[in-house]
């Protein structure tokens, strides 16, 4: 087969360049230690490395939505861990005013150490996350959601909306409780009703004053199907007859309108501790009353923490009392303290569910650091380079231009003239 001139340059000329082309590749390749540089280097590779890419970048926001709500969340744990130990305290010192020792600077000075506290509370109910906004103000992050009146009641100004944050595909994380929920809806220790207490004087001459007097239990809504909306109020009278103990419940009307027992009788003999139920409500009445006193029953089934510790400074600064005012002074103590051992356990119940939050953010941060993992794995085996391999190629794609240049370079030399 005869080839001619311009043949034989051509074809050399393509395979050189060829040969230059695939040494140039692989050396770019070498230099960004990737072997899909453009699309056109594996158009399947680089969809499927643009949908990781994708992937990771969701990843990293998810990771950076973690560190901002495990840092929100930390601050709101720190200032209920905070609160806990104040109310604890508070506990302590009420408790310890309760006694007949105490004299009236010694009171005082227990009052004035409550006060404090109640303001730690205050200033902790306004805390402040890194960014200056104010963790239990719902969505109102920019004032103050508690402020103290002149009337010496807490306002809250803030709303019932609780921030969540997106920390991965499908699930959120609250990084805030309203100050509603947290510090004014506070269970009633009694129940669903606020029990008021008219005592009457004793009779008899020859027996001192009774302190320890009959006092609520509990008094809830058992039955709301047939719960009967009003204020109550419980009668307690002797039996001229018997001498026992008896009782009647009336409601809130003009002339008030009796409940129980069931007309036609007009009282029910009292026992301790027995559960009393009309109109969809159950109350349980502990102790001993006295003939004449009352116990109203007004709807309340919510407290909250600033006027409880009014209470309990109020109550300090009254001192000891005599009589019928000791006697209602214990009544009130038992349902103070008893509103306190409340505002723990809500403290604690609001602690936990923290708790379970930043347990929610870890097991998400885990989860996304195995994805991206995954991720990284899956784009590396379609991108990255196997740098031995290329290396190998690249001295192979060198000799073999090497080769081809200087075949082409003896080849072109070659006349006839050079053997006659």
């Amino acid at each position: 087969m005869r080839i001619s001139t311009s043949q034989f340059y051509s074809r050399n000329t393509t395979n050189i360049i060829s040969r230059q082309s695939e040494l140039n590749q692989t050396l770019n390749n070498l230099s960004e230690k990737k072997r899909v540089i453009t699309a056109g280097d594996d158009s399947v590779a680089t969809n499927s490395i643009l949908n990781i890419r994708q992937e990771q970048a969701m990843t990293k926001q998810y990771q950076t939505n973690i560190n901002f709500a495990e840092s929100r969340i930390n601050v709101q744990e720190t200032a209920m861990q905070t609160a806990e130990n104040v109310v604890m305290r508070v506990k302590e010192l009420f408790l310890q005013g309760n006694s007949v020792a105490n004299d009236d600077s010694s009171r005082k000075a227990l009052a004035d150490e409550l006060t404090a506290r109640f303001d730690e509370l205050l200033s902790l109910s306004n805390s402040r996350d890194e960014s200056g906004s104010y963790i239990f103000g719902g969505f109102q992050t920019n004032t103050p959601p508690f402020e103290l009146q002149s009337d010496e009641l807490v306002v809250y100004s803030g709303d019932k909306g609780q921030r969540l944050t997106n920390v991965g595909p499908g699930v959120t994380v609250a990084t805030s409780d309203s100050g509603q929920k947290v510090f004014m809806e506070i269970p009633n220790a009694v129940g669903d009703f606020n029990p008021t207490y008219q005592l009457a004087a004793n009779t008899n001459p020859l027996i001192d004053e009774p302190i320890d007097r009959a006092i609520v239990k509990s008094a809830v809504i058992s039955d709301r199907a047939n719960y009967v909306a009003d204020d109550y109020t419980i009668n307690f009278t002797r039996n001229a007859t018997s001498n026992e103990m008896e009782f009647s419940v009336v409601d809130s009307s003009t002339p008030p309108v009796q409940v129980f027992p069931a007309l036609p009788a007009t009282s029910e003999p009292y026992v301790a501790g027995k559960e009393i139920s009309f109109n969809g409500v159950s109350v349980v009445i502990d102790k001993k009353p006295q003939d004449g006193d009352t116990i109203e029953l007004k709807r309340q089934d919510k407290q909250d923490i600033f006027s409880t510790m009014t209470q309990a400074i109020a109550w300090l600064k009254s001192g000891n009392g005599q009589g019928l005012a000791e006697a209602k002074r214990q009544l009130d103590f038992g349902h103070i303290v008893a509103n306190i051992d409340e505002i723990s356990i809500k403290l604690g119940n609001v602690r936990a569910e923290i708790g379970t939050r930043l347990q929610l953010t870890e097991s998400q941060r885990e989860r996304h650091l195995d994805y991206d993992l995954t991720l990284e794995k899956s784009r590396s085996g379609l991108e990255d380079l196997d740098m031995v391999k290329a290396i190998s190629m690249f001295e192979q794609q060198k000799l073999a231009l090497t080769a081809s240049q200087t075949a082409f370079s003896k080849v072109q030399g070659m006349s006839l003239l050079n053997y006659l």
